[in-house]
């Protein structure tokens, strides 16, 4: 890399010094036939010619060393470039154990609402290289979602399956048919002294929340539903939701309201109502991170303020907009909110990881908009999706699981039983 150059510039240094020793040379011999007196003088340039050329002689010696060294280093770097285009570079993975073994005390739900095999299948392929964290679960099985009114479910029927392990009537909360109120996971955890917590990325008072903290006989009674919110004791309730608290006065029941990020995140202790928008939070993909935070963050901040309890928690995390996005058919929010959703899967699995103590289910209330891949065929065809509905489809979801009894999914069927697995075992 550096020889070529030096050897030009040795060979140039000679050639000069050569030439500058001929002419002086040349003029001395001349000179000396008439100036005998200037003999002695010239000898002496004559001498000192000689140690110059003497000393860069060493110098060129020294620079073509110098130049074997710089070649040397030269192969050197191109030998590590070839050795670092030949590794292979993964990001840190939670190693998650599926061999241990202990008693739950802590259970995580995760429901994505809307989210069928189709909007995980799309994250993970437009996600690279990179597996999705839902999909580093070891546990999976299928479950029905029909409603007790219809095969094709709504968000409050099937929320009510999942929280309380009984069907019913679509647009229903947590009641059956015929109006008797479903204890649901969040009282039975309360009364075993349990901590609790609620997370959406919609209304704390939408569908599939509602079921967890209220009982109703429509999910659009939702001023009703947030006067319950506040009576039912669940310590971390975080979501969008405001307009309907403004006539409510949640710190005469025990929580701290908080509206934005940097105030959920010095919160220490106690109950809080975090509500970050007056309806629906954000897109993830238009979200101010100054004021909504992510369902990863709520995620993170509630396992933080649950975990303190000896006794254990329970807590749902709902990405509850995968479902309006697949409504719209909007691909870009539906991929982007089923990513921002495995985000907090994963930081469950963080927190999970580590212990032996935390069971972890992931799932959905229904699938939504029939998103399906096609193409891609090995002879070059390009890979695109395509809806199918624009509304609730009767697919089978996915359930995933990790922790202790995770296992137990492999036998579920239908989404009454996360509801009755979760309650028997926390009661």
């Amino acid at each position: 890399m550096f020889g070529n150059k030096t050897n030009r510039l040795t060979i140039i240094i000679i050639f000069l010094l050569v030439i500058s020793l001929t002419t002086i040379s040349y003029l001395y011999y001349d000179s000396i036939l008439d100036n005998s007196e200037l003999i002695s003088e010239r000898e002496q340039i004559a001498t000192e010619l000689s140690s110059l050329i003497e000393r860069y002689s060493g110098i060129s010696e020294q620079m073509q060393a110098l130049s074997g060294s710089n070649d040397d280093l030269a192969r050197r770097i191109s030998e590590l470039e070839v050795e670092l285009s030949q590794s292979n570079f993964t990001q840190p993975e939670i190693i998650l154990d599926v061999n241990g073994s202990g008693e739950v005390r802590n259970v995580i739900l995760l429901i994505g609402d809307g989210m069928g095999v189709g909007q995980i299948s799309v994250a993970e392929f437009e996600n690279g290289n990179e597996t999705l964290a839902i999909n580093n679960l070891p546990y999976m099985s299928l479950i029905s979602t029909y409603s007790l009114s219809s095969f094709v479910t709504d968000s409050a029927a099937s929320a009510t399956a999942l929280a309380t392990g009984y069907k019913t009537n679509n647009g229903m909360v947590s009641k059956s048919p015929d109006g008797i109120s479903l204890r649901s996971i969040v009282e039975v955890a309360e009364d075993n002294g349990l901590s609790t917590g609620v997370i959406t990325t919609t209304r704390v008072t939408h569908a599939t929340p509602a079921c967890f903290l209220a009982h109703v006989n429509s999910r659009d009674q939702e001023n009703l539903i947030a006067q319950q919110v506040l009576t039912s004791g669940v310590e971390v309730i975080l979501g969008g939701g405001s307009s309907y608290f403004s006539s409510l006065d949640p710190s005469s029941y025990g929580y701290t309201v908080v509206e934005t990020v940097g105030d959920l995140m010095d919160i220490e202790s106690g109950k809080v109502l975090g509500l970050f928008s007056a309806g629906y939070m954000s897109y993830d993909s238009v979200r101010n991170p100054l004021v909504e935070p992510s369902l990863a963050e709520m995620t993170r901040k509630s396992i933080e303020l649950l975990s303190d309890d000896p006794d254990g928690f329970f807590l749902m995390v709902e990405g509850g907009r995968i479902d309006l996005a697949s409504h719209a058919n909007d691909y870009e929010n539906t991929l982007c909110e089923t990513l921002a959703f495995d985000l907090a899967v994963l930081e469950a699995l963080k927190f999970a990881s580590f212990r032996n103590d935390t069971l972890v289910l992931v799932t959905a209330d229904h699938e939504t908009g029939g998103l399906m891949i096609s193409g891609g065929y090995s002879s070059g065809g390009v890979v695109y999706y395509d809806w199918g509905s624009d509304d609730h489809t009767g697919n089978m979801v996915p359930i995933y699981g990790f922790g202790p009894m995770a296992e137990e999914i492999m036998k579920f069927s239908d989404n009454t039983d996360v509801g009755k697995f979760i309650i028997d075992l926390i009661n």
